[in-house]
């Protein structure tokens, strides 16, 4: 080979090495800006969060399928497709029930489908490991941020009466950020152990400590049996068990102490606390948690010096696996002696979590060893009932909330079922509960497949967390939530993705940039009438009425098949004296969600006579624990049976 053929091949490895670095760096930045984007923006719950996220993944997602044909696999092409017949699945519902709530609940999985359609583009076996690192690193800075929050209160605290102290900002739900933080403490501890840069596995060690202090004052009692069991799935699948439970006794320790030395501070886990108590003693404990933090480094150095030296062998290997049988059986029949028999447990536990919620204890440390599952069960039962009274398509996407007004047993006004998967068999039926679980299932299948790689395992424990976290809160409705599952499980599927996959033909890939095109024109048009529907309840609590009018306008002109601009319009008609205008505005979204309640009692209030008492009691009819009945019946002149 000539010197210039010899240079050209070099700088030939050049530029593939620097385009391979580009990408891993792009792909941290990119998943790190994002989630923490998103965890910033109350963690992506308002329909306003929805269309600038499915624009900063679609229009990314089209621009890399041009640029390079994808190597997709089955179980990739599985993943988006199960994703986006849900989706799609959602939109169709519409033909059954109101069109106004299944169009925003495909506006925001429509963010989950470009989401993924853009990690499984991107990501490869090569670059999962820069996903899962920016993923991370977004959580780590959205949760040290929050726990700043509570040891700084007197620069950062805020005060949010719903919370009742516990720990929910900037998420704004303290159990989203909860699993926020859980999904965070086993991406770190996978790092630790498996990263590939000293530097890398110490800063991810150090990061346990603030994660689980964060956890701990969110006082979410469903996101620590996630973590649990996600370690537990962890510790199942990998093939290295004796390394895992070693590192967890070296790097667990000063996170354990952190948790408990954050119970000691009276004034950092009681409601009522004044600033005056709460600020020394945030103070006192950063500096706790910050020596912690570098005691998890040391015990990370330290693990990584032992896994150099110590290779276990088999024999090892089978006295850990029987010692770990042991115990568990051990304990297993201790429990057993103290408390009764499997089925007396079973029971008692039933009815310690289907007990009325008590009131929150001053002391939240207390709150934490309360079995009550507070309004769950109920909720279930009416999403149970709604599936029962809709076996077949369900009651349409988005009309639980609708479902429970009319049937609930508690003046709760809840949104949602606190379950995905109870939530999607009451409004989307078997096929909408089978798209989604069969999208969520392809992770694991590639996980298992690849379980000897070495941050395999812990994903997919994170993934196994969130997985049953969202079986028992509204972790869908979240998106920097949801967002983390979606982002993991596409490593776990890049992993499974061999190099050779063969690459995506030409028309696979045009029709792929054509739909990503026509989503993004509706993610826009969405994004247009949210926010214009924002704007118009802004300039409303302002009293500009004029820019109010002109908003509720435009978000009608945007999405016409919604009734919310209508509302909005004749609830500003209202307050100017408008009864005409306002009545007919109120009309015209009953056309469009006529199982709104909140709509006729507003034409009750826009009328007068026998039209005003056939609104209220339509209006009673669908919602009969309102808090407002008092005032309907008193103002609108219906006695205590109407």
């Amino acid at each position: 080979m000539t010197v210039a053929g010899l240079e050209e091949r070099l700088g030939e490895r050049e530029r593939l090495i620097g385009a391979r670095e580009a990408a891993r760096l792009g792909t941290v930045f990119g998943a790190l800006v994002l989630v923490a984007a998103l965890g910033a923006d109350r963690g992506g719950y308002w329909p306003t969060a929805w269309g600038w996220t499915a624009l900063a993944v679609l229009w990314p997602a089209g621009i890399a399928v041009v640029l390079r044909p994808p190597r997709l696999r089955p179980l990739d092409i599985a993943f988006v497709g199960l994703l986006l017949a849900f989706c799609g699945w959602m939109l169709l519902s519409s033909l059954w029930s109101s069109a106004t709530a299944p169009f925003l609940e495909g506006e925001r999985a429509l963010v989950y489908v470009g989401l993924a359609t853009l990690a499984i583009v991107v990501v490869s076996a090569r670059t999962h490991r820069s996903l899962l690192g920016g993923v991370t690193a977004a959580i780590v800075l959205v949760s040290t941020y929050s726990l700043a929050t509570r040891l700084f209160p007197e620069r950062l605290g805020r005060f949010d009466a719903i919370a009742g102290y516990r720990l929910s900002v900037p998420v704004g739900y303290w159990n989203a950020l909860g699993i926020f933080a859980a999904m965070g403490v086993l991406l770190a501890f996978g790092f630790a152990v498996r990263g590939l840069q000293p530097i890398a596995r110490a800063v991810a060690g150090a990061s346990t400590v603030p994660l689980t202090a964060t956890l701990y004052f969110t006082y979410s009692r469903g996101a620590w049996v996630a973590l649990a069991f996600g370690a537990l799935a962890m510790l199942a699948l990998d093939t290295r068990r004796l390394q895992l439970l070693g590192a967890f006794l070296l790097i667990a320790p000063p996170a354990a102490v952190g948790v408990w030395l954050a119970s000691r501070f009276e004034a950092l886990t009681n409601r009522g606390s004044t600033l005056a108590a709460a600020s020394p003693d945030g103070h006192r404990l950063a500096l706790l948690l910050a020596f912690l933090s570098i005691c998890a480094i040391a015990a990370t150095v330290v693990l990584s010096s032992l896994a150099k030296r110590l290779k276990p062998q088999r024999t090892a290997r089978m006295v850990l696996g029987i010692a770990i049988i042991g115990a568990v059986v051990g304990l297993l029949l201790g429990i057993f002696a103290r408390y009764g028999s499997p089925s007396t447990l079973a029971r008692r536990a039933y009815d310690s979590f289907s007990a009325p919620a008590p009131a929150i204890p001053t002391n939240l440390n207390k709150r934490l060893f309360v079995l009550s599952g507070g309004q769950r069960v109920p909720q279930w039962k009416v999403a149970w009932h709604d599936f029962k009274a809709h076996p077949w398509l369900g009651s349409g996407a988005g009309s639980y909330h609708a479902y429970w007004l009319q049937r609930r047993p508690i003046a709760a006004p809840v949104l949602d079922a606190h379950s995905l998967y109870l939530e999607t068999l009451a409004e989307m039926g078997p096929v909408g509960l089978a798209l989604v679980v069969g999208a969520l299932l392809m992770p694991i299948i590639a996980a298992v497949r690849t379980r000897h790689r070495s941050l395999v395992a812990p994903a997919f424990g994170t993934y196994c967390a969130y997985m049953l976290h969202a079986g028992v809160d509204w972790d869908w409705e979240m998106l920097a939530v949801t967002a983390v599952a979606v982002l993991v499980g596409a490593a776990l599927l890049g992993v499974a993705r061999p190099d050779d996959a063969r690459p995506m033909s030409i028309t696979a890939r045009g029709a792929l940039v054509i739909a990503c095109a026509g989503a993004s024109a509706f993610a826009f048009v969405g994004l247009l009438s949210n926010t214009a529907l924002a704007n118009s309840r802004n300039a409303t609590a302002a009293e500009r009425w004029r820019a109010a009018a002109s908003d509720a306008r435009k978000a009608i002109r945007w999405a016409p098949w919604s009734s919310a601009g209508w509302q909005q319009l004749g609830e500003v008609q209202l307050q100017q004296g408008q009864l005409e205008d306002a009545r007919s505005s109120f009309r015209k979204g009953l056309a469009k969600s006529p199982d709104n309640w909140e709509l006729w009692l507003d034409l009750a209030f826009a009328s007068s006579g026998q039209a005003r008492h056939q609104a209220a009691l339509q209006a009673l009819r669908l919602d009969p624990l309102a808090p407002e009945i008092a005032q309907v019946r008193a103002g609108l002149g219906l006695g205590a049976g109407g």
